[in-house]
């Protein structure tokens, strides 16, 4: 994971947008510690900076698909500067072999990712957020907001990262999906941590 998590900061770092490591990634951050494989590297990143994600991500080589719900994503090609559907971003390699893409209309796929563990930076998902004046708000929940400074945290490599009581408010909203022991396994692990 430490060598996944260098590969990324080296791609990301200095492009003129924030971004941090979120998802269970940055609960062993946190930590200090792996404390169980991921199939796959979450960033967090701001609503404002999409654009400059998306050149980075397609001049680098990249291919990058937007979510559409229900497992069905849409290839980007360009950066969007009309108006746009506020959706996460799946961006990877040619050389993941993990992805799955069963075409099903112009530049539209139903999306697949094995689930076995990511070694190297060839996958990532764009999550976005939202902030205003000084203060990070959790996806759709307007009334809910925390300090930008006490939001984005940073590991002893300088490596920026979300808080864990974000992280973990994000994963319970999906206790009962396929993901649902790896959620419970970060939160047990921070509760440990929490109660020392």
């Amino acid at each position: 994971m430490k060598k996944l998590i260098s590969q990324a900061y080296t791609l990301l770092n200095e492009h003129g947008f924030d971004w941090s490591i979120c998802g269970g990634a940055a609960i062993d951050l946190y930590l200090g510690r792996q404390t169980r494989i991921h199939k796959d590297l979450d960033i967090a990143v701001f609503w404002e900076d999409r654009n400059l994600i998306i050149d980075l991500m397609l001049s680098s080589g990249w291919r990058v698909l937007q979510a559409c719900g229900g497992g069905v994503v849409h290839e980007l090609n360009k950066k969007q500067d009309e108006k746009f559907e506020k959706r996460n971003l799946f961006c990877f390699t040619v050389n993941e072999h993990r992805v799955k893409l069963e075409a099903i209309g112009q530049d539209k796929y139903r999306f697949g990712l094995e689930k076995v563990e990511q070694q190297y930076f060839t996958y990532v998902e764009f999550l976005f957020n939202e902030r205003n004046y000084g203060n990070f708000f959790l996806l759709g929940e307007t009334k809910i907001k925390r300090e930008l400074k006490k939001s984005i945290l940073s590991s002893s490599d300088g490596v920026p990262y979300l808080a864990p009581e974000i992280v973990l408010f994000y994963k319970s909203s999906y206790l009962d999906g396929s993901d649902a022991d790896y959620h419970n396994q970060d939160f047990d692990s921070a509760l440990k941590c929490f109660s020392l």
